[in-house]
């Protein structure tokens, strides 16, 4: 079977992109040409390997060279990077990793407004602060026997008994719900 060649303008066509495109890749070498004139499939395969994706591209790098009975797709080089797993879809290089880059960027820069914004704290800040506010609401539970059984002392009556007590329940909890106020931020200046 020959091998078919076609012009600038008719590969440009082949890979739907401009014919500026196609001699600015052929005078970077990132094709090579056969007296002037480009094979297709070799081409394809160079575009491919040679030629990174622009940001704003809907296509990636390897697009239009791997198709369904492609190598790349079959073995060698199928899962390559990084994060690769068997079962993992083909990696196309380059175009991956900065398709990760550009996420793992937005998602730092979605984290860094949220913690500006006070929306987002670290994990060990929170975890302290549970254990301290616990810490807070036993030690006011606590105190409750010590206060009350001094006021409880030559009363018989069980309501006046049972009155104390909720008397100094009262006053533990409101306590601790005033050191919580304090630590909190006052919700009318947020």
């Amino acid at each position: 079977m020959a091998v078919q060649l076609l012009s600038k303008a008719a590969y440009a066509r082949h890979r739907g992109c401009d014919e500026k495109a196609v001699r600015k890749a052929i005078a970077e070498g990132r094709i090579s040409t056969i007296d002037g004139k480009i094979d297709p499939e070799v081409a394809d395969i160079q575009w491919a390997k040679n030629t990174r994706a622009r940001a704003d591209s809907k296509r990636t790098a390897g697009s239009g060279a791997t198709d369904a009975g492609s190598p790349l797709l079959e073995g060698e080089g199928a899962a390559s990077g990084p994060n690769s797993a068997p079962g993992a879809p083909a990696s196309n290089g380059y175009a991956d990793y900065r398709a990760m880059r550009e996420k793992a960027d937005a998602e730092m820069a979605v984290r860094a407004n949220l913690k500006d914004a006070g929306l987002l704290v670290e994990r060990a800040q929170v975890q302290r602060g549970a254990f301290d506010v616990v810490r807070a609401f036993r030690d006011s539970v606590m105190v409750i026997g010590q206060r009350a059984a001094p006021r409880c002392i030559g009363l018989a009556d069980s309501r006046e008994i049972e009155h104390v007590i909720v008397d100094e329940t009262r006053k533990a909890l409101e306590g601790f719900e005033a050191r919580m106020a304090a630590l909190l931020p006052n919700k009318e200046t947020t």
